[in-house]
């Protein structure tokens, strides 16, 4: 339960959210008619979909608990080794199709892509700075700030950011820089 705990202080949750409601052009969003219900609306409802089959045909191992998140679905009323079975139903494509929401509906190709890029941006979360950006990580990009060493690092020894690492020290090169008086800055 220790581990469970910790996922959520890390608020890795909210990346995924984030990262999902906030990595799609408008253009692609509507033609995925994604406007209403946002990305991180309608794969929540994918999850849950495929845990209330799982629930219908009886496959559940463990009673469900529609206390563990106040406002979840289905699939979050379930144990962790039953929400990979939900998982794995979607991986395998074994339920039907017609009855996904927007965009994944008849769309087998973004199910398989969407159960890899959640793996991914799970891990992606938890190994970013993501949880050190505190209270500021909600805000656009350019105005969080790292309020603390990221427990994630921590975790790897990633020693943290060391500038100018880009500027290909010994060589001959030259990057624009966004702030100072010398907009080009030659180094060799």
């Amino acid at each position: 339960m220790a581990q469970v705990d910790e996922a959520l202080d890390l608020s890795v949750y909210e990346y995924i959210i984030w990262i999902l409601d906030h990595s799609i052009s408008i253009p692609i969003e509507m033609q995925l008619q994604l406007v209403h219900p946002t990305f991180s609306k309608s794969t929540a409802q994918l999850l849950d979909v495929a845990a209330a089959q799982l629930i219908q045909t009886g496959q559940v191992k463990y009673p469900l608990n529609v206390c563990a998140f106040s406002g979840g679905g289905p699939f979050a009323s379930l144990m962790e080794s039953d929400r990979l079975k939900a998982i794995t139903l979607l991986e395998r494509l074994e339920l039907n199709l017609e009855n996904l929401p927007s965009p994944y509906q008849n769309n087998p190709g973004l199910i398989q892509n969407m159960m890899d890029v959640l793996n991914q941006l799970t891990m992606f979360g938890h190994y970013s700075e993501w949880n050190a950006y505190g209270s500021t990580r909600l805000l656009p990009p350019e105005s969080r700030r790292i309020e603390y060493f990221p427990p994630g690092w921590i975790e790897v020894q990633y020693p943290g950011p060391a500038f100018g690492y880009r500027d290909f020290r010994g060589y001959l090169m030259a990057f624009p820089h966004k702030r100072g008086e010398d907009s080009w800055r030659k180094r060799t």
